[in-house]
């Protein structure tokens, strides 16, 4: 698979390298469907940080989504480890400790029959997508509203492409058409966005040290 990047709400830009098709049953004994993949932290330097992840999914997901190919499920599968690094649940260490990642079925909307993540605030989201145009925007641009994106903060495409419109008339992001740049204004921001990316990474392993 081709490299997918991302930047976490918590403001971790990640690359998933690997995703291990097709869902696989535990062996657990249990009923759960497992996948396997890798996550890269991005600009983690010579240290070369990354996460192996189980991503999990459970009988009644399997049945609501009614197929597991990636064209069903990756985009779940992609935004549940975002939302696992969010909480702090995922720790991006040199060596390939296993980590799981739950999809469950607080990922979807029963009554409209379709994966709905928890709503965001603007506030968060404009966050979320100057750190994107910062990690992920120089060369080449990067897209705004891509799905997955607009699934992970349950925002429609014409709402992400209105909050970057906001973020390009402060002089933050150059904006062509859905295709953003950073400018040199958000780039004064870099020392606030290592900060909140370090937090974040810091909270993970301080949780697998408490669960060791």
């Amino acid at each position: 698979m081709a490299p997918l990047r991302f930047v976490t709400l918590s403001g971790v830009p990640i690359e998933i390298v690997e995703l291990k098709w097709p869902f696989h049953p535990s062996t657990s004994g249990s009923d759960w469907f497992v996948l396997h993949g890798r996550v890269n932290l991005l600009d983690a330097g010579e240290e070369q940080l990354h996460a192996e992840v189980a991503v999990a999914m459970t009988q009644t997901m399997k049945d609501a989504l009614g197929s597991l190919e990636p064209q069903n499920a990756e985009g779940m599968v992609v935004n549940a480890i975002r939302k696992t690094i969010d909480n702090g649940q995922v720790a991006f260490l040199k060596s390939g400790k296993l980590q799981p990642v739950h999809v469950t079925s607080r990922f979807y909307n029963f009554v409209l029959k379709q994966v709905q993540f928890p709503i965001q605030s603007e506030e968060l989201v404009n966050e979320m997508i100057k750190r994107s145009v910062f990690w992920l925007g120089s060369q080449p641009p990067v897209e705004i509203a891509r799905p997955y994106d607009c699934e992970y903060v349950n925002f429609t495409r014409e709402k992400m492409l209105e909050l970057a419109g906001g973020l390009a008339q402060q002089g933050m992001i150059l904006l062509d058409g859905d295709l953003a740049r950073p400018t040199d204004l958000l780039r004064k921001e870099e020392p606030a966005i290592r900060a909140a990316m370090q937090k974040a990474v810091e909270a993970g392993k301080a949780a697998t040290r408490i669960s060791a």
